[in-house]
């Protein structure tokens, strides 16, 4: 073999193999809560559309503990999560269920970048009518579900029903921590009293419990409104009070007209190390595809652009931010990278 015909093979060689790197997709693994929550569902959609449009393969692991993505995302060991708000701020600060993480928790929290934000949904609290709970304080000795051991949903439906009760948990109820999944089994056979559902609003899982039995719905009171643990609530970045109506679901035996509940807002999450371009992409793939989104479900009727910073703590992701400016999108100072 000449030197020519040697160095052209090796060129075409070249060539060939860096069109078949280019041709293969890039991965990124992802984590979301429930599967059947807004954020399973949006991180599925978002895993659909990225590899139609961006050739970006995103490997989603859904039912995960969304108090420990975020610091396995930090950690670099995922690329993409979606966690509630306040506990990018727990994180930050190494409290509540990351106070034994030492800086573990603080550094992932430094790490984290942000891509949009929005509101996920509300705690729905709920019994069936003829349990006989028919207020708050017929709570008291009876077994509530508060959502998974040491999670967000946890630490914010304690602070719901201290602020309505006064009482702690064990201390005046019975909590009980499972995984959201068997949640619902165990309240249909009887061993949970009052469910907890951090769902959208006319969610059709909650409509299905009415649909068995008439249910009904343990709302704030005037005094857990007034309350300085609601207060504290309202001052936790993603909380906020939502209202719905008593026929919001079929079959609920509520008397008031409007059910004030707590409402809570996510952060669609990256490693600051992902590439700028990638970053760019995911972003691109919510926003420029948001009516074939809204039209797959009704629970994304709520998702605009126009509020992709609710909710968020974290600086953008300079990919995120690029997006952002090209299409006029005005971002607040603070998130700016």
């Amino acid at each position: 073999m000449t030197l020519k015909t040697l160095l052209t093979t090796t060129a075409l060689t070249g060539a060939l193999a860096l069109t078949t790197a280019q041709a293969q997709a890039q991965t990124l693994r992802a984590e979301s809560g429930n599967p059947a929550t807004f954020n399973s569902q949006l991180a599925t959609m978002m895993s659909t559309l990225a590899s139609r449009d961006h050739d970006l393969d995103i490997q989603l692991s859904t039912g995960q503990n969304l108090a420990m993505t975020g610091v396995k995302l930090g950690a670099g060991r995922i690329d993409l999560t979606m966690i509630p708000t306040e506990l990018y701020g727990y994180m930050g600060e190494g409290t509540r269920m990351y106070g034994e993480m030492g800086d573990q928790a603080v550094q992932a929290a430094d790490n984290l970048r942000s891509l949009f934000g929005f509101v996920h949904g509300a705690y729905h609290v709920f019994t069936w009518a003829d349990s006989g709970i028919e207020s708050w304080d017929d709570i008291a000795g009876k077994n509530v579900y508060i959502g998974p051991a040491a999670s967000a949903a946890s630490t914010a439906i304690e602070q719901v029903i201290h602020a309505n009760t006064g009482m702690r948990p064990n201390e005046g109820y019975r909590a009980v921590t499972l995984g959201w999944g068997g949640s619902g089994q165990a309240f249909s056979d009887g061993q949970v009293d009052v469910l907890v559902s951090g769902s959208q609003i006319g969610s059709a899982s909650i409509e299905q419990y009415s649909l068995v039995n008439p249910i009904r719905f343990l709302g704030m009171s005037e005094e857990g409104l007034a309350s300085d643990t609601w207060q504290e609530l309202m001052a936790t970045p993603g909380m906020l009070p939502v209202e719905i109506t008593n026929d919001t679901y079929a079959n609920t035996v509520n008397e008031e007209e409007t059910i004030t509940l707590l409402a809570f807002t996510m952060m669609a999450l990256v490693n600051q190390s992902l590439d700028e371009e990638t970053a760019y992409r995911l972003t691109s793939t919510v926003w420029d595809n948001i009516d074939e989104i809204r039209d797959s479900s009704p629970i994304f009727d709520g998702l605009t652009i126009e509020d992709a910073f609710i909710g968020v703590d974290a600086p953008l992701h300079p990919g995120a931010y690029r997006y952002y400016q090209e299409r006029g999108v005005e971002v607040p100072e603070q998130l700016i990278p």
